[in-house]
């Protein structure tokens, strides 16, 4: 499978990442993950060019990960730093290394060939790093094509089917769309579904964990995508005629990594700027998140991978499109191109 690799993808929270050899498969590439006694994390392939064990199997020794079949030891660039069995250091003796970023409590990894450029991390996710924000972080190991996991997100017409605890007590799914505006809006390297119910008792959370009285507020979800598959979703709820700050503000991250054409990490963040030194407020909004997508979103997905059989791209099945798919469709559309540019330009410059 061919994917975009000038870019960043999130490859660990960085409190996963210690001195202790971490594997992990990304894009289809087997790495490994270490500290070193200054605290940067570094990233290399995780196969010795020797006999080609898992370099993860082994220990970091004088911030060094040294192999651990035969002992030799590759710096943080790649190359052999240390042969046990003779002064001589194999040339050939080299692994690739890949840049890392930390931010915002994760790693993210650039994967590609062309330099590596911090400003192409998007700034969406600065709430992440904001004291006025308070964020509850999760993970996922996802049976299925990245890409669906992100056609998930971009069409949120399926929440009244697999989400009841979002549903609005009193409210018809008729209403619930009726009342429902949505616009997308395309960008070059973007894709934003909006989606807004203006005027409108508000969905269940917003009542129950957040004390809003209100019989009616102004709510919305707007799924920024960005390429190749991070999701910056803005959600919350203002009183009528409030400025959407000053109301309840929901931002999230959803970072969706390929570990393999049909297996993918997701990484997922909500945010929130209010209670935010309350604990229980903490594990509610988790347990909510958490089971939306480990115990609804998770299985639907796995289950659509599953009946597709071996194909990994939905739209060669040619599946039958409705309005509220074009969100994901421009994504997938926009992705290609960028992956079609990128191998243009890698031809070019060959």
């Amino acid at each position: 499978m061919t994917y975009l690799r000038n870019c960043w993808y999130a490859a660990a929270y960085g409190s996963e990442v210690t001195e202790a050899p971490m594997a992990r498969q990304l894009l289809g590439e087997h790495l490994v993950f270490f500290r070193t006694s200054d605290g940067k994390p570094h990233a290399l392939f995780d196969r010795c060019p020797h006999r080609f064990a898992p370099l993860s199997m082994g220990a970091v020794v004088e911030d060094q990960i040294q192999c651990p079949y035969h002992g030799l030891r590759f710096g943080t660039d790649g190359a052999c730093a240390y042969n046990p069995h003779y002064a001589a250091l194999p040339k050939a003796a080299r692994v690739k290394s890949y840049p890392l970023l930390e931010r915002h409590g994760f790693l993210w990894i650039w994967m590609g060939e062309a330099e590596a450029d911090e400003s192409k991390l998007p700034a969406d996710f600065a709430f992440l790093s904001d004291p006025k924000f308070k964020t509850v972080f999760g993970y996922l190991k996802v049976r299925g094509n990245y890409q669906l996991v992100v056609d998930n997100l971009l069409d949120l017409t399926h929440a009244p089917y697999l989400h009841p605890a979002f549903a609005i007590p009193g409210v018809s799914l008729e209403e619930r769309f009726a009342n429902t505006t949505t616009e997308l809006v395309r960008e070059r390297e973007r894709v934003i579904a909006k989606r807004w119910r203006l005027n409108f008792p508000p969905n269940g959370p917003t009542r129950s964990l957040f004390g809003f009285e209100d019989e009616r507020m102004d709510s919305r979800s707007h799924m920024h995508w960005l390429p190749p598959s991070l999701i910056y979703f803005d959600a919350g709820a203002s009183r009528l005629n409030e400025a959407e700050e000053l109301g309840l503000c929901l931002p999230a991250i959803h970072a969706i990594t390929p570990e393999t054409d049909r297996t993918s990490h997701y990484f997922f963040g909500q945010g929130r700027n209010m209670l935010l030194d309350d604990p229980d407020a903490d594990a509610t909004l988790f347990g909510i998140i958490e089971n939306a997508f480990h115990n609804e979103d998770e299985p639907m997905i796995e289950a659509q991978q599953a009946r597709m059989g071996a194909e990994t791209d939905v739209m060669a099945l040619d599946p039958v499109l409705l309005k509220s798919d074009s969100g994901p469709v421009t994504a997938r559309r926009t992705l290609a191109a960028l992956i079609e540019a990128e191998a243009i330009g890698a031809g070019q410059a060959a």
